[in-house]
């Protein structure tokens, strides 16, 4: 968000909340926080059900050929870097209390900049993650595929 932008958020939300009315103000931003956090936990939550999927189903993926292969390690390389991208840019912590300000304008500058910083880090890991999955969705349809190359698949016949 460019400082233009923010400084128009900030008239806003003085403008709706008053100049007076720092409990309330803190609270709206404690809420937008609250969004942040619970959103990357749904992201590492995907996290989970992809590093379970590939200790179940994994080595069989990567049997299937190299690009099955390469495209399963991709996937999950990628959707754990989506997920060191939010526990280091969106879920570390520095309480509100603690930026600098003393009046509320300054204040909710340097904190609504803290806000968007941690925006930005959830948004490039959900990008990274979506690009994970797709390599990782890749990796199933090349299995699926290549019925022929899946290791076992003759001696059933």
């Amino acid at each position: 968000m460019s400082k233009q932008a923010r400084h128009e958020e900030i008239e806003r939300i003085i403008q709706i909340y008053g100049r007076d009315d720092v409990r309330a103000i803190m609270e709206m931003v404690e809420r937008h926080f609250m969004v942040l956090h619970h959103r990357s936990q749904v992201l590492l939550g995907l996290t989970g059900i992809v590093i379970t999927t590939t200790g179940f189903s994994g080595r069989l993926i990567a049997g299937t050929n190299q690009l099955a292969q390469l495209l399963i390690i991709s996937g999950v390389a990628l959707v754990m870097a989506a997920a060191a991208t939010v526990c280091y840019g969106v879920l570390h912590l520095r309480w509100l209390t603690q930026h600098p300000g003393t009046q509320v304008e300054h204040w909710l500058d340097t904190t609504l900049a803290y806000r968007d910083r941690k925006t930005r880090f959830y948004r490039v890991g959900i990008v990274m993650t979506m690009i994970g999955l797709a390599l990782y969705v890749g990796s199933i349809f090349v299995m699926l595929c290549s019925p022929l190359d899946f290791p076992g698949i003759n001696s059933i016949r």
